[in-house]
């Protein structure tokens, strides 16, 4: 017995093509949405440090830096967190390089380096 096909009608052509449609109108909106929401998972805050003026920084910290660095004068502090510790992070200009460095709450040095 042979099988016996029929062709497809209009309707159903039209049909199809709207489910074509359909389905890739759906997967750009899931790609859209993802390429939005993805970033927002992101658990690293390093771009996200909150700048403080010098009066919101510990005077532990202040005076641990200028210890330090007594000839700084353009510093600019940030809240920033090392290993789940609310820290200090501080970026500046010494000798013509721009530096920073990073204090614990009690006035600890926790890193400094060269900020490229």
């Amino acid at each position: 017995m042979f099988l016996q096909t029929t062709p497809l009608s209009r309707h159903h052509i039209c049909i199809l093509e709207e489910k074509d449609i359909m389905s890739k109108v759906f997967l750009a909106f899931v790609i859209g949405f993802s390429l939005l929401t993805i970033p927002a998972c992101n658990s690293d805050n390093k771009d996200k440090d909150k700048e403080l003026s010098a009066v919101e920084v510990p005077a532990s910290v202040k005076s641990a830096f200028s210890a330090k660095y007594s000839t700084v004068t353009d510093a600019v502090w940030e809240d920033a967190h090392e290993n789940n510790q609310d820290t200090y992070k501080v970026k500046f200009t010494v000798d013509g390089k721009k530096m920073k460095a990073e204090y614990s709450a009690d006035g600890t040095l926790i890193k400094e380096k060269e900020d490229n």
